[in-house]
């Protein structure tokens, strides 16, 4: 995470700072990407950006949590949207991301893209740990309608949230990448269904 000292800069230094990142980050793989590059390209001397975050990777991981926060965010939207049904909700998600994909800007999925597209070998769950899990399920939990759900427990719904964030990130992954689109999409739905309708057989439950 950045130092304080990061937070307190004039908010138009710390945005040119992380748009010549997400330009580094976007158009090289993270061996390559280069601190240097970015520091002269924001005009920030060394010495102050070692101020602001402990590394190149403590910088990545700021960078690409921000994206995981604006996905949390229409999340939050699609489960407004589609009245608590966090099944069509995910499957929003991953509409969303696909068709923001092919867009540009820095602050937005074409970015994030990007960066996916340069970094495959990058672990799906590393995506996971670049968010606040606690918080996100936290602030889902309120949008969802739990008439839709099957619960017993008291802890059911957050451990449904964790399942569905766990094994849907890597779909969301692959539907970064354009080749792999409808593939990621259908089998989305797929295991959507499936978690909907329960994997006992009836005759077991």
């Amino acid at each position: 995470m950045p130092t304080a000292t990061f937070f307190n800069l004039p908010p138009e230094k710390q945005e040119r700072l992380m748009n010549a990142a997400s330009r580094e980050f976007s158009a090289k793989p993270y061996n390559e990407a280069s601190i240097n590059q970015i520091i002269q390209e924001a005009a920030v001397p060394r010495g102050s950006f070692y101020m602001y975050f402990q590394d190149k990777e403590d910088l990545f991981r700021y960078l690409v949590g921000g994206y995981m926060g604006q996905l949390t965010m229409v999340l939050e939207e699609a489960l407004l949207r589609e009245r608590g049904d966090v099944f069509a909700a995910f499957l929003y998600l991953f509409d969303y991301i696909a068709e923001k994909r092919q867009e540009r800007d820095l602050g937005g999925m074409g970015a994030m893209a990007a960066i996916v597209s340069r970094n495959s070998g990058m672990q799906k769950n590393a995506l996971l740990e670049m968010m606040d899990s606690a918080a996100v399920l936290e602030r889902l939990r309120q949008l969802i309608n739990p008439e839709l759900l099957e619960l017993r427990r008291e802890r059911d719904l957050g451990d449904m949230l964790g399942v569905l964030l766990t094994v849907t990130v890597p779909i969301f992954y692959a539907g970064l990448q354009a080749a792999h689109t409808a593939d990621a999409r259908g089998r989305l739905q797929n295991i959507l269904e499936i978690l909907k309708r329960g994997m006992a057989a009836k005759s077991m439950t």
